[in-house]
């Protein structure tokens, strides 16, 4: 399948379209079954979630401070969860503070921004190559709320500060989480809390932490499917952006 982009218009070339069908048989009815039959293990495993994650940890791995010399210093992101830093810090010496920890929580349905089961999407999309319009079928997506947990780790309260203050900054009044399925979905900084409290034996410095809780509202896509222009679907694969 070549590169597509959004047809704004409708095309006065031919496409695919629901075929005549019994009167005994919805078009949705119809539509719903041929999407169930062509479901596959491969075509139903959602890509969203680590493509957003990647997201926040490109954006909050260039984050900076400037040093007690004045100079602007790279800090690095990576993905872990609380402990697993906290173990990291503590067995290896080579590990550069600040740094800024990420993790996937939870990820729960959103009730208020559902879509009903019985809902389908159907765009159209333009084919350069084909200099033709293509109709794209899938179900509604699935609304979910997915829970982050971002931590600062760091050894002076001022570096942290300066962290902190540009975290902030990046979600105000929202992050706009953009990769291959969405351009639109909102990430909100919610809670913030000091946790600096870390017990280290005498010989090993302390360690400060502040930690901030985020929200990312976003619909996750189902597969999507071309109809041909002999009533039948097949998958469709594109690196267009869908929301």
């Amino acid at each position: 399948m070549t590169s597509f982009k959004r047809f704004n218009q409708l095309a006065s070339t031919p496409s695919g379209a629901f075929p005549d069908l019994p009167r005994s048989e919805d078009p949705r009815v119809w539509a719903r079954r041929k999407i169930n039959e062509r479901l596959t293990k491969s075509n139903i495993i959602p890509f969203f979630y680590k493509e957003s994650l990647r997201f926040m940890i490109s954006k909050l791995g260039g984050l900076s401070y400037i040093s007690s010399d004045q100079k602007v210093v790279d800090v690095q992101c990576v993905h872990a969860n609380p402990e697993r830093t906290v173990a990291k810090l503590k067995q290896e010496n080579n590990i550069i503070l600040p740094i800024i920890s990420i993790n996937q929580n939870i990820s729960d349905n959103d009730e208020d921004r559902r879509r009903l089961d019985t809902s389908l999407v159907l765009d159209t999309w333009w084919s350069e190559e084909r200099k033709r319009a293509y109709r794209v079928i899938s179900a509604a997506p699935r609304a979910v709320n997915i829970e982050y947990g971002i931590n600062v780790w760091a050894k002076y309260k001022n570096n942290l500060d300066q962290l902190a203050e540009q975290i902030r900054l990046m979600f105000n009044p929202q992050l706009v989480v953009t990769n291959s399925y969405t351009t639109v979905a909102n990430a909100y900084l919610g809670a913030e809390s000091d946790n600096s409290t870390i017990d280290t034996p005498d010989r090993e410095e302390r360690i400060i932490r502040r930690s901030f809780g985020v929200s990312l509202e976003a619909y996750v896509p189902s597969p999507k499917f071309l109809i041909t222009s002999t009533g039948e679907i097949q998958e469709f694969n594109s690196e267009t952006e869908i929301y």
